[in-house]
């Protein structure tokens, strides 16, 4: 396959949910809450496999919309003392839900494809990509934020119980606190 041929479906087709993604192995390009190309990519794992599962819910070294959403209602972070019992979890579900509702994707599965030929088509098409749709990857480090009004509206839309809106309500407390110390004056 022509590296031009594979970046031309994955940034001109249409997304699709993450769910509906094939099983097969295959290039893939992961598309933000606003439409947006922001990562290409490859598994072997299986396309849904790596995206529906992995991507979203924040396993292994693919974490893209678990990173990118971890702020504000949807923050989370293991082992913090200071978060009550299940505020993490509720934060992590809403994350979870959020991406799979708002997120898409566009996969090529490439079952024919050795793991060489499969590693080599990324990197040529990665080089032919524009910059937009390659802003999560090899990124050290995401810059998280929370889409507040679409959140809103989401929430409005699913009946969030009034239990976990508590807890994301906490959650987006101990973001704030996060936010406040990362920028504090004499901090080094």
């Amino acid at each position: 396959m022509r590296p031009e041929t594979v970046l031309e479906q994955l940034l001109g087709s249409p997304t699709v949910r993450l769910n509906a993604l094939p099983t097969d192995q295959g290039i893939y390009a992961l598309y933000d809450h606003e439409g947006v190309a922001r990562y290409i990519g490859v598994t072997e794992l299986g396309l849904r496999r790596r995206i529906h599962d992995y991507h979203v819910g924040g396993d292994g070294n693919s974490h893209k919309f678990s990173t990118i959403y971890n702020a504000g209602r949807m923050f989370h972070t293991r082992g913090d003392p200071c978060t009550h019992a299940g505020d993490g979890r509720a934060a992590k579900e809403l994350r979870r839900m959020f991406s799979r509702r708002y997120c898409g994707a566009v996969g090529m599965p490439l079952p024919q494809c050795s793991k060489i030929e499969l590693y080599a088509l990324e990197i040529q098409v990665r080089r032919l990509a524009p910059k937009h749709a390659l802003s999560w990857n090899d990124a050290r480090a995401l810059d998280a934020y929370e889409p507040t009004e679409l959140l809103n509206d989401f929430l409005k839309e699913i009946g969030w119980p009034s239990a976990k809106s508590e807890a994301i309500a906490r959650q987006a407390e101990r973001w704030g606190q996060k936010l406040a110390a990362a920028t504090a004056p004499g901090e080094v």
